[in-house]
């Protein structure tokens, strides 16, 4: 399971307020990047989304605490938010979020901000989505309790195997095994 995510945007407030509009959740100040929140979906799980300002990257610390004393202080060891001057305009990061609204809903909040928003059939038909571009330069995609469900059915491993038999075997893989390999299809 993953717990949270970052993404980087222009106007933080705004699009952690809309996350928490799709996802009937709260906002919160992120206070180890400046100007960033820190939207929960109120699921039980902790599932979160950090919305930091674009040009924000992560940096590691210096150095490393004692690993023997696992209550040291890491402070100073830790990962640093840092800004930097120039990002992409785009970029390969995106999340997939569930949500308890309906197609039309999705629609309807995205149309209200202004952005691109479509109903996509990915994997042409395998499982279906909401695409939404915040801001107009990063992709979210959203999934309705019908098309999430769709999705935790083709993604079972059982389902997996048996849909890439073929492309397995071209690659001389064994059922289980991790390789390194071009992806087969972009969710």
């Amino acid at each position: 399971m993953i717990n949270h995510v970052s993404i980087a945007v222009d106007d933080p407030q705004r699009i952690a307020n809309f996350i928490a509009e799709l996802w009937d959740g709260e906002v919160f100040p992120f206070p180890p990047a400046p100007n960033s929140f820190f939207v929960t979906a109120n699921d039980g799980r902790g599932t979160a989304v950090e919305v930091i300002p674009t040009g924000t990257v992560l940096v590691p610390g210096e150095g490393l605490p004692d690993e023997d004393d696992l209550d040291a202080m890491t402070e100073v060891h830790e990962a640093q938010f840092v800004s930097l001057r120039t990002a992409p305009k785009y970029v390969a990061t995106h999340i997939n979020i569930s949500v308890n609204k309906s197609i039309d809903e999705i629609r309807s909040l995205a149309k209200a901000e202004g952005w691109r928003v479509l109903v996509c059939n990915r994997g042409e038909g395998l499982f279906q989505l909401v695409e939404i571009w915040l801001e107009d330069k990063l992709m979210i995609e959203v999934m309705t309790p019908d098309q999430t469900q769709r999705y935790r059915e083709i993604t079972r491993p059982e389902f997996l195997h048996e849909a890439f038999t073929d492309a397995l075997k071209n690659t001389g893989m064994r059922k289980g095994e991790i390789i390194d390999a071009e992806p087969m299809f972009v969710g």
